[in-house]
């Protein structure tokens, strides 16, 4: 094995793979799996009489007129899900780089792309295919 190689040419680092959960993980993950799937099971039942409670908080001449507006607004996410949001990103990361890096990055990405068209020197030992010097 050349140095800067991990492994070995066609031999995994892992050869097993992962090793198979304990039974008393596996128990308590199918627990858990079980307890979230009864909650959700519960929460639609409720369903109905959720969206009457909001409807009638809605139309509570009593009521606040933030939970009338909240009770309003969690009946419309129901019914026709959240409305989207509009995210404001700059994922140009080279705009703050100085003119002088952006020369660099040029020359660097130049000399990648040529490496890659030249073949491999004459020399190098098939072992090394792959690996990172």
């Amino acid at each position: 094995m050349k140095r800067g190689c991990s492994f070995e040419k066609g031999i995994s680092g892992n050869p097993r793979g992962r090793p198979p959960k304990s039974l008393e993980e596996r128990e308590l993950a199918a627990q858990e799996r079980k307890v979230i799937a009864d909650v959700k099971a519960a929460a639609k039942e409720l369903t109905q009489e959720a969206i009457d409670t909001l409807k009638d908080a809605m139309k509570a001449p009593n009521a606040p007129w933030a939970a009338r507006v909240a009770a309003a607004g969690h009946i419309l996410d129901r019914g026709w899900g959240k409305p989207t949001q509009p995210i404001e990103a700059n994922v140009n990361w080279t705009d703050s780089m100085s003119l002088e890096e952006k020369e660099a990055m040029l020359v660097m990405l130049e000399s990648i792309r040529t490496a890659r068209l030249l073949p491999p020197p004459a020399n190098a030992d098939e072992d090394d295919a792959g690996c990172l010097q």
